[in-house]
């Protein structure tokens, strides 16, 4: 194999790895900030990653702490 093409495949390697690095970081990002759905979710994130994954994820929103809270008229 010739060297100038293993540096190219590893240099292409690189690339990739670092492209994916960037969505996981955004992917942690959305979720941090609770986008689970809808543009620059992490449903879409995770799509853009891995887009054989159409279809396939069903998100389980978190609930918040208002949502246990009793009514207070009650």
């Amino acid at each position: 194999m010739n060297s100038d093409t293993f540096s190219a495949d590893q240099s292409a390697m690189i690339t990739q790895l670092q492209q994916q690095q960037a969505l996981f970081t955004q992917i942690v990002k959305a979720q941090l900030e609770g986008k689970w759905t809808g543009e620059g979710s992490v449903e879409a994130l995770l799509y853009a990653l891995d887009p054989n994954m159409q279809g396939t994820l069903t998100f389980d929103l978190p609930i918040t702490e208002s949502e246990y809270e009793e009514d207070p008229k009650g």
